[in-house]
């Protein structure tokens, strides 16, 4: 009767183990994805990047104020456009999308600049 007891214990605990372990990798799964989708392509199709700095307003735009100029990454991009779908616009690899669907366009380096590559 004790063997039975203990038996029943122990896969009482090993079902309860699965079952916490199941839900914690499920939700550990989640964040994997969402990292790697936000690493993959960040501030394009759908995905918002921030600007480091942002500067010489030129209008605004649904409630948002449009700059001329924006740093992200180190790198310097003009206000090219406002997108008609919003955050989920097509972009180049030389463009970034701003909330609420400003694109900015990576300027060419000039002539005789250095740059911090």
């Amino acid at each position: 009767m004790d063997i039975v007891l203990i038996e029943l214990v122990l896969w009482a605990g090993l079902i309860f183990f699965l079952w916490v372990l199941k839900d914690t990798l499920g939700n550990m799964e989640s964040e994997l994805d969402r990292s790697a989708a936000h690493r993959a392509s960040p501030g394009h199709a759908g995905g918002s990047t921030r600007a480091e700095r942002l500067f010489e307003p030129i209008g605004s735009y649904d409630g948002a104020t449009i700059y001329r100029y924006a740093v992200i990454d180190g790198k310097t991009y003009e206000f090219d456009y406002v997108s008609a779908t919003g955050m989920n616009a097509q972009l180049t690899s030389r463009q970034h999308c701003l909330d609420p669907g400003l694109v900015y366009t990576e300027q060419p380096a000039a002539p005789g600049s250095v740059t911090d590559n």
